[in-house]
C-alpha cells in the first residue's frame, strides 16, 4: 500500500496545526492581560488624582523573548508618566524569561505597592481573577491536546 501524501504535506499539516495552538495561546493571554488591565483600571478603589497609577497598569505577551502583544495606554485624564512607567518597569520584568509563553501585568507607579498597603486595591483583586484564568486556560489547552 502507498500513502497518497508526501513527507512534506505531513510536515506542513503539522507545521500549520502547530501555528494554530501557538495563535489560540498567545490569543487567551492577549484575553487575561486585556480583562486584568481593564478591571484593575475600573475597580481600582483609590483615588487617582493625577491618572497616572491607573494609566500605569499595563502588560505584554511575549513568545520566546519577543513581545508579540501589549497594552499601555493613558487612563482617564492624564497619565503619560503612568505609561511610561509601566514600559519602564515591564523593560526590566521581561528580561527574567526565557523561552516559552508569558503573560507580565504591572502598575508601573513606584507608590502602588503603598496604595495596595494601605487596603486599596490596585491589582490584587485583577489577579486573582487572571490566576483562575490561566489556570482554566491551561487546563483547557491540556484538554485540547490529548
Amino acid at each position: 500500500m502507498k500513502p497518497s501524501f508526501t513527507n512534506a504535506q505531513v510536515r506542513k499539516e503539522l507545521e500549520r496545526q502547530l501555528e494554530r495552538i501557538e495563535s489560540a495561546i498567545i490569543s487567551r493571554l492577549q484575553y487575561i492581560g486585556e480583562t486584568f488591565v481593564n478591571n484593575a483600571r475600573l475597580n481600582g478603589k483609590y483615588l487617582d488624582q493625577t491618572g497616572n497609577l491607573r494609566s500605569s497598569i499595563g502588560y505584554i505577551v511575549m513568545k520566546n523573548r519577543k513581545v508579540v502583544k501589549e497594552n499601555f495606554e493613558k487612563s482617564g485624564k492624564g497619565g503619560p508618566k503612568g505609561v511610561s512607567s509601566a514600559k519602564d518597569y515591564i523593560n526590566k520584568l521581561k528580561l527574567n524569561f526565557g523561552n516559552g509563553y508569558v503573560l507580565i501585568v504591572v502598575a508601573g507607579m513606584d507608590y502602588a505597592a503603598a496604595v495596595e498597603s494601605r487596603g486599596k486595591d490596585v491589582l490584587t483583586a485583577s489577579s486573582i481573577i487572571a490566576k483562575k484564568d490561566l489556570q482554566a486556560a491551561v487546563r483547557n489547552f491540556r484538554k485540547m491536546l490529548k
